[in-house]
């Protein structure tokens, strides 16, 4: 039997009553079907954006790690400038103790007072 068909007995089967069959829901169809298209939009934007996320993490991380190099680097050239000063003081200080003339070591150095 069909949707809303009724058979009647007798002379009278030939009437047949027929009903509208019930309507799809084209809206609640319609509905779905941009569903699917949003969510499979989604799904694609979001994992693009997973990958995005990795990869700037990684590179993150690299960047941490050079800045890392670079803050060891300098405070080694720090401490190797700071030891290379200290050098040039001593020997300039050295330089100048030698090339002074006699008389003023003399002057500079005070005599013992306890001996005649």
């Amino acid at each position: 039997m069909r949707w809303g068909r009724t058979l009647e007995e007798g002379p009278e089967a030939r009437a047949v009553v027929e009903e509208d069959p019930p309507r799809r829901p084209w809206a609640l169809i319609a509905a779905c079907l941009i569903l699917v298209v949003l969510v499979t939009v989604l799904w694609v934007k979001w994992s693009g954006s997973r990958r995005d996320v990795a990869r700037l993490e990684r590179e993150l991380t690299r960047v941490y790690k050079e800045a890392e190099d670079l803050r060891s680097q300098a405070a080694l050239a720090q401490e190797r400038s700071t030891k290379l000063e200290r050098e040039v003081r001593a020997l300039h200080a050295e330089r100048e103790r030698l090339l002074k003339p006699p008389e003023e070591k003399s002057k500079a150095t005070p005599k013992p007072a306890g001996r005649r």
